[in-house]
């Protein structure tokens, strides 16, 4: 588009009655409801071409350079109430039927009509399109059909009618292949990083049945220009008992539906919401996928390992019967959310998911707390004094006061310390050349902006306080503040513009946080700051126990397991399992020292074991969480490898010890080395999972020279020195 276009070129669209009364309230605000509408749009598209494979591309990214200026001078010579500027848009292109010029007229010019194939539209176009674009404020779709390709822009009217569209691009293209490409600007100061997109998709479930097509091909362009095939997550099976229930129901007299409800080995993470959860029942009938759901049963402990399907294809038939009535009522619920609750096939196939699961959830409720040993009243007094123990330390790791915020920390030092731990081979460590040790600084973190603490829990309608930290020399005092959450969190801060630096050299701004009472157990949200391009995220575990710390209770069990302990954030407890060999030996122990069986946990080694596997889950659950927490913008940047020296020999890494805990030497590391996915990775997963007793890093210990690495970048970085 060369020029402006004139007023005469518009299009102004109508609504037929039928299209209010199926999208009346629907909406295009949220990334969970935009994302499903573009992907089945396009699969919809892709079943209407009729091949077998297609591919389709969903990318998040900034417009076209330039693009924005040119829709912003053609807005403002039409004279519309249409989005001027916009930071971030998605598209979502495919290689299915296409569209041309006459299409676009054909489906935009009055909303409402049924498709060209009837019974293929699983999609928005020409039916929930239009609430997407105008929930934003504009949109765009490109396509080729038939040796033509069109270009459209669609916005609000400016007068009494409902929207508008233009064509600026109506040409010949014979070589352009078929296909059609949706993009929707979005209102939004900042998108989500990779990781949280990612799992978006992933796990939405109303793309279950594009994920699961093995003839569908569905790529993820990230913000940060990567792409990715994504795939459904796996989950895996209890060995047990994989299946629970596996049977077809009669929901009504002309209702039936096949339930199948599945067992999973681990329990399965809430997500940000329902529409994201791996867990529940997915109720689908036809090529749709409508909801999760685990009826009267919902946010149940009983419920963490169930999921599995409910099929019924009648949802589908009621669906469309109802749009051709005079006073329909929906089956599936305006804005596509899930079902409509009130209609009466729904309650009714609600009533018997809740008859199946009402055995399973008390089943699992029970299996839960069998063979669980009740701790008497001095047990209690000590596994108070551990839990306070266990908290101090999971608080040290994930907060970030003063300048470990920001900085990993001067100069390595020359020599390592000594302890009397430590072997007499490696009391002894020469300092590296001066030449080498220069060329070994560590650099510093990328990040200027972060929240002191990194992982939060609130319960549902907690409020607490938090702190967010700048670097004044990289972030300007007096910058805008802008603050994003998570639906379900509210956030209220001091002030809008970042403060002066305070005394210990940062500017601190003090905010609250609150959990709505609606917010489910289990449930990771995010709150996102924002200042002179910086940005920060808090992540918000959403927990059931009222609890002062992450642990607060130490359970224990007779029952022999593949781990010796595991922990469980969302209830605050971790169980050592005590059926395992070990603890039976360290029984056979005490019993023979002569202490009666009411008394083996007064054993002195028992006990210590105890400690020691309950210790060790909560600091690796505490290392994961810390390693997964990780921007981009966080990482810190890995040093140029230090080559050696052309006389050394094969060598050893060795880091500096103190004497403190193993918990929080533990946590530091691991909080320091950043992310798996960066270089040396698997030798920073052992790091942050080795306690401050075991100092030597594994992939250079004495029994694998094999796997020696002297120009180690993250030896460098987190201040190790090499010894020969």
């Amino acid at each position: 588009m060369s020029e402006l276009l004139s007023r005469e070129r518009i299009h102004v669209g109508a609504v037929r009655g039928r299209y209010f009364r199926e999208n009346f309230a629907q909406g295009g605000v949220d990334l969970a409801q935009i994302i499903p509408e573009l992907v089945t749009n396009a699969d919809a598209a892709i079943a209407s071409s009729g091949h077998e494979r297609r591919r389709i591309q969903l990318s998040f990214s900034a417009p076209a350079p330039g693009f924005v200026e040119r829709w912003r001078e053609q807005m403002r010579a039409l004279r519309v109430p249409a989005l001027t500027s916009w930071r971030f848009e998605v598209r979502c292109s495919d290689d299915g039927i296409g569209v041309d010029a006459a299409a676009v007229d054909r489906r935009l010019g009055t909303l409402g009509e049924l498709p060209e194939h009837p019974g293929s539209q699983r999609g928005l176009f020409g039916r929930g399109l239009r609430d997407v674009w105008l929930a934003q404020g504009a949109g765009r779709i490109e396509g080729a059909r038939g040796g033509r390709a069109v270009e459209s822009w669609f916005f609000p009217a400016s007068g009494d009618d409902p929207y508008a569209y233009l064509h600026v691009r109506d040409e010949p293209a014979p070589n352009l292949a078929s296909g059609t490409a949706v993009t929707v600007p979005l209102a939004l100061e900042r998108l989500p990083v990779d990781g949280r997109l990612r799992t978006l998709v992933c796990q939405l479930v109303q793309l279950r049945p594009v994920l699961e097509d093995p003839a569908r091909e569905l790529v993820l362009g990230l913000p940060s220009g990567q792409f990715e095939h994504i795939q459904l997550p796996e989950i895996e099976p209890c060995q047990e008992r994989p299946v629970l229930f596996d049977d077809e129901i009669k929901v009504t007299s002309e209702l039936s539906a096949h339930v199948t409800v599945r067992r999973s080995a681990a329990p399965l993470p809430a997500g940000t919401s329902r529409a994201t959860r791996l867990g529940g029942l997915v109720i689908r009938s036809g090529r749709a996928a409508h909801e999760s759901t685990f009826a009267a049963h919902e946010g149940m402990p009983g419920t963490r390992h169930l999921y599995g399907e409910v099929r019924c294809d009648a949802l589908e038939h009621l669906q469309r019967a109802a749009l051709n009535r005079t006073r329909p009522q929906l089956v599936v619920k305006v804005d596509r959310s899930g079902l409509n609750e009130h209609h009466p096939a729904v309650r009714a196939l609600y009533e018997q998911i809740d008859r199946i699961l009402k055995p399973i959830v008390a089943e699992e409720d029970r299996r839960a707390s069998a063979q669980v040993i009740r701790p008497g009243s001095a047990l209690k007094a000590r596994d108070q004094v551990g839990l306070r123990a266990l908290n101090d330390a999971l608080k040290t790791a994930f907060d970030g006061p003063g300048k470990a915020a920001f900085s990993p920390g001067g100069q390595s030092a020359a020599t390592a310390a000594t302890t009397d731990f430590q072997d007499a081979d490696d009391a002894v460590v020469p300092s590296l050349p001066p030449d080498v040790r220069a060329e070994a600084t560590p650099l510093p973190f990328a990040a200027a902006l972060r929240f002191k603490t990194a992982l939060m829990r609130l319960h549902p309608g907690e409020r607490r306080g938090i702190t967010l930290l700048a670097d004044p020399t990289q972030v300007r005092p007096g910058s805008v503040i802008r603050i994003a959450a998570d639906h379900g969190l509210s956030v209220n801060i001091a002030g809008e513009r970042l403060p002066d630096p305070v005394r210990s050299g940062f500017s601190r701004l003090d905010a609250s946080v609150r959990a709505r009472v609606t917010c489910e157990p289990g449930a990771r949200l995010s709150v996102h700051a924002e200042v002179d391009g910086y940005a920060a995220e808090l992540v918000v575990l959403v927990v059931r126990h009222h609890a002062s710390g992450w642990v607060r209770e130490i359970a224990r069990k007779d029952e022999d397991n593949e781990i010796e302990a595991a922990f469980d954030p969302e209830s605050g407890v971790v169980t050592v399992y005590e059926g395992r060999r070990e603890f039976k030996a360290l029984e056979r122990a005490a019993r023979r020292s002569g202490l009666p069986k009411n008394r083996v946990r007064d054993y002195l080694p028992y006990r210590m074991l105890e400690v020691e596997v309950a210790a060790s889950a909560v600091y690796a659950w505490a290392a994961a969480e810390i390693l997964a927490r990780r921007h981009q913008e966080e990482r810190p940047q890995v040093p140029p490898s230090t080559p050696p020296p052309p006389t050394a020999k094969r060598r050893r890494c060795v880091t500096a010890p103190t004497r403190s805990s193993c918990a929080p030497s533990s946590t530091r590391a691991s909080s320091r080395v950043g992310c798996a996915s960066s270089p040396n990775s698997a030798h920073a997963m052992d790091i942050s999972r080795r306690c401050s007793t075991t100092r030597r890093h594994p992939t250079h210990s004495a029994n694998r020279p094999e796997h020696a690495e002297p120009d180690c970048a993250w030896c460098t970085y987190l201040g190790c020195t090499i010894s020969p």
